[in-house]
């Protein structure tokens, strides 16, 4: 089977059903299924945009008291600046989204995969929206931290992307490891630009509950999406990547 050398899109594909999945079956699953796969990415991009319009419709367009009827609870959305900064966050990410999918990618992407990214989106979408739409507490000094931690690891993420795929644009790149840039202090600074994006968000929403989002998010990479992607990176580059592991942290610099 040819192999592909690219990763997976930043979003949380290690999720509780990979988690449980074999390395070796994740690996091929994902970083070996090789083709174009139009249909899957147009898919992809359809649903992340579907879940965006639903952020926006809770966060603005009376999603929260409609929702907070319908199960009886009578919510109320909560503070303005609050959900602009929350819609503006899902905003971000789904140009992330498309970009990465579209552009950055280059190896194939399964049916599989997109039906494990799709539903994280929605859950993403619903928690967020609902639990931090709801916050009547004005921003403070936590939702000012959490802008500041979601832009730094928006960036973070983005630029790695961004640097790798400059780089292998030159054909003397193609066969080779890319280690440059913020790859020097992780090998996965991508997934690492995930988590520190995503606990900002949780800190902006104001709800306690959402912090489940990096949790599972940090469980899903060192439990699935690292070991798998990690064993493809090995078989692919053999000795270049292990020099490579040997100096540089798998997630976070200087300590994981």
């Amino acid at each position: 089977m040819p192999r592909c050398s690219r990763h997976c899109p930043s979003t949380a594909v290690g999720l509780w059903k990979e988690a449980a999945l074999d390395t070796r079956e994740l690996q091929r699953g994902m970083y070996e299924h090789c083709g174009p796969s139009k249909a899957q990415r147009l898919t992809l991009a359809a649903l992340a945009a579907v879940w965006l319009a639903l952020a926006w419709w809770l966060l603005f367009g009376g999603g929260i008291a409609a929702v907070g009827a319908w199960s009886g609870q009578g919510w109320r959305p909560g503070d303005a600046l609050r959900r602009a900064c929350l819609a503006g966050g899902f905003t971000v990410y789904f140009v992330r989204i498309l970009f990465t999918t579209f552009v950055f990618l280059k190896r194939g992407m399964s049916w599989g995969e997109v039906f494990t990214i799709a539903p994280w989106l929605l859950f993403l979408s619903l928690l967020v929206g609902i639990a931090g739409g709801r916050q009547a507490a004005p921003l403070a000094a936590a939702g000012m931290a959490g802008i500041a931690l979601f832009l730094a690891g928006s960036w973070m993420n983005s630029y790695a992307e961004y640097a790798r795929y400059v780089w292998r644009r030159r054909p003397e790149n193609q066969r080779r490891l890319y280690t440059g840039s913020l790859f020097r202090w992780s090998r996965h600074p991508n997934y690492l630009g995930d988590l520190v994006s995503f606990s900002g968000l949780s800190l902006i929403s104001g709800a306690w509950v959402t912090a489940t989002i990096p949790a599972l998010m940090l469980a899903g990479f060192v439990f699935a999406n690292v070991p798998a992607l990690d064993a493809h990176l090995r078989e692919k580059y053999g000795v270049e990547f292990d020099e490579y592991a040997a100096r540089t942290k798998r997630l976070i610099p200087f300590v994981y």
